[in-house]
């Protein structure tokens, strides 16, 4: 039985300063730098001038209201921590995108897995972002989701974006906007479809972001989410050799804190909301 009692990230929270953004803009600083002292030595300097300005420029709107986001983000893991025995990983910023509903993504991969959170559910074959308002019993080791009382849940697309001197957004594309259609879940509790305008990877890096948030602690390997994310991607439209080049990204830089072959025991807490889960015969709604 796991109860989630001892995991690594139930230590007190910390939040990472340094995030993937600024750790690949200085790995392409330092590549560029190699090239020119082989090939155009007497550009260095220039160089340096060149990636200061652009340093400070990813730095300084990250740095600015630090300690408040960082008091912030520590109380809310803290939260966290006692409401379930678990904390979720850091997260990457900044959030321009965001649900208001539950959205489901139905996947093999999921089968006799469960796991539950506030952001987050893995119910056997359902992978469920945003699930509603949640009451979690650590002492009967129940939790129950309202859907009457959804929230909002924020993220910023393909990782890593960052603002530059507050003047620009630049960072991973998600390509051009077209109509998708996503799975959500009403306030009655039927599993629909539902038509979105959203740009080519947005689906795809929500349900990623999610897992990810809390890659230490769910049932799914590292491996496993990222290959998810690859096939949604195609599923969206994306040409093959771009969704290799995405996959390669997040296989090789994200969450290089977990096992990329480490998996967690389901979670044994008990719960009946999303068990009879059917998609049933309904217009596309809007």
């Amino acid at each position: 039985m796991n109860t989630n009692n001892n995991l690594p990230n139930q230590a007190q929270p910390k939040v990472t300063k340094m995030d993937m953004s600024m750790k690949v803009a200085l790995l392409i600083g330092a590549v560029l730098l190699l090239f020119l002292f082989w090939f155009y030595p007497n550009l260095i300097r220039l160089s340096l001038y060149a990636g200061c300005f652009v340093c400070l420029g990813l730095f300084l709107p990250r740095q600015a209201g630090w300690n408040i986001r960082d008091r912030r983000a520590k109380k809310s893991k803290q939260a966290e921590l006692q409401k379930w025995g678990f904390a979720s990983r850091d997260r990457e910023g900044p959030w321009i995108n965001y649900i208001d509903y539950p959205l489901v993504r139905t996947d093999t991969i999921a089968s006799n897995k469960f796991f539950y959170s506030d952001w987050l559910v893995i119910d056997d074959g359902k992978i469920i972002v945003n699930p509603g308002t949640s009451a979690v019993n650590l002492e009967s080791r129940t939790v129950t989701y309202d859907l009457t009382q959804p929230k909002a849940y924020a993220w910023d697309g393909c990782t890593p974006k960052r603002l530059f001197f507050w003047l620009a957004l630049i960072g991973t594309p998600d390509w051009w906007h077209g109509e998708h259609t996503v799975q959500s879940i009403t306030q009655q509790g039927q599993l629909v479809e539902k038509k979105v305008f959203w740009q080519l990877c947005m689906h795809a890096s929500l349900v990623h972001d999610a897992l990810y948030q809390y890659l230490d602690t769910i049932p799914l390997t590292k491996v496993q989410v990222d290959q998810l994310f690859h096939d949604m991607l195609i599923e969206a439209g994306m040409p093959n050799f771009m969704a290799k080049i995405y996959h390669w990204a997040v296989d090789k830089f994200g969450a290089n804190d977990v096992y990329p072959d480490t998996a967690q025991p389901s979670s044994d807490l008990s719960n009946s909301d999303f068990k009879q889960l059917e998609l049933i015969p309904i217009h596309l709604i809007n």
